[in-house]
């Protein structure tokens, strides 16, 4: 492993104070350029200093842009949160009001993807109330436990319509999953919605759910 002792009385202490000089400026909330990238080899010795590029933009909705850092927050509310977490028909007329224009025209949802799942395809789901009625928080934990990716949704999506669901037992592995969905304060979902003026599929920034928790600790 090498002299650690060194190490971190070196080149780790140099770049820790760096990061913390970095912190300080985002705090302050400075200007993008007095920020610093650095580029440090004490051995030669070499220090060299750069200004960091702006983050990338992409098109969004009605010609908007937003980059990899910006987020549509929703809440869920001590309502909401007490019955489960909010449903899938109220997350969707939540993003709608978000993206409503002044005219009161909104877009239509296409899709909902939780990382590599496929959680809502307003082709797919479009006035199933079963699912509608789903909180967002079931969708992702049935998602992760049955392990299918958006490809494996489409072609399953007819199966299994006839009896009611089976009674699945969870392995040790999905058992965890679960216990971490529980855990996470809040989801990251990829939406797509259809452009009403052209019928164009844009991609929105992440949208964020905030997960109500209470605050009592028992």
């Amino acid at each position: 492993a090498g002299r650690i002792a060194p190490a971190m009385i070196t080149t780790t202490a140099f770049v820790s104070a760096l990061s913390c000089i970095e912190l300080l400026k985002l705090l302050q909330k400075a200007p993008l350029t007095l920020h610093r990238n650095a580029f440090v080899n004490l051995a030669l010795p070499f220090f060299a200093f750069t200004s960091p590029m702006p983050a990338e933009e992409f098109e969004g909705y009605r010609g908007e842009s937003h980059t990899v850092w910006d987020r549509m927050v929703l809440r869920e509310g001590k309502k909401s949160g007490g019955r489960g977490g909010l449903k899938l028909s109220r997350f969707l007329k939540d993003v709608r009001k978000q993206l409503a224009s002044e005219d009161g025209e909104t877009p239509e949802i296409a899709t909902i993807s939780y990382g590599p799942y496929m959680l809502y395809a307003n082709f797919l789901h479009d006035g199933d109330e079963d699912i509608l009625r789903q909180s967002m928080t079931a969708l992702v934990k049935d998602a992760v436990i049955s392990g299918d990716d958006i490809d494996d949704d489409f072609m399953s999506d007819d199966e299994g319509d006839g009896g009611g669901e089976a009674e699945v037992e969870l392995t040790k592995e999905q058992q965890a999953d679960v216990e971490q969905i529980e855990r996470r304060s809040f989801f990251d979902f990829s939406v797509i919605v259809e452009d009403p003026e052209t019928g164009e599929e844009v991609e929105l920034p992440p949208v964020r759910l905030v997960r109500w928790k209470s605050d009592d600790a028992e």
